[in-house]
């Protein structure tokens, strides 16, 4: 199957087993795709021209269940992001805990497609 769509098919699974449609496929190309949360944090996940869609289910599902909100603060927050973004600590601390929220969400339902 091509790489494009292997990723189509990976798509349209999120689509069917995210039924609030929070998460979506942001940005893909022959090797990697992005998968945003709704307050805009992401994923990337590579694939191979060898994977198996079920290799990328898995891989998708390992790579959502490794983001972490804390981590992800530490990397991203400054006051320089602040005043560009306008979000105090708490607030963009409570975005990213929600976009973890919704991409563990995610990998439990793709996990049960399994």
């Amino acid at each position: 199957m091509e790489q494009k769509n292997k990723i189509t098919s990976l798509q349209e699974l999120i689509e069917w087993v995210d039924s609030r449609e929070r998460c979506y496929v942001s940005e893909q190309d022959d090797d990697y795709f992005c998968i945003e949360a709704p307050n805009n944090a992401d994923i990337s996940v590579n694939i191979e021209e060898d994977d198996t869609i079920e290799d990328i289910v898995a891989r998708t599902i390992e790579h959502l269940r490794d983001f972490e909100a804390d981590e992800r603060f530490t990397e991203w927050w400054s006051a320089d992001f602040a005043k560009h973004n306008g979000f105090s600590p708490s607030q963009f601390l409570r975005m990213l805990q929600e976009d973890e929220a919704s991409f563990r969400e995610l990998a439990d339902n793709l996990e049960e497609t399994r």
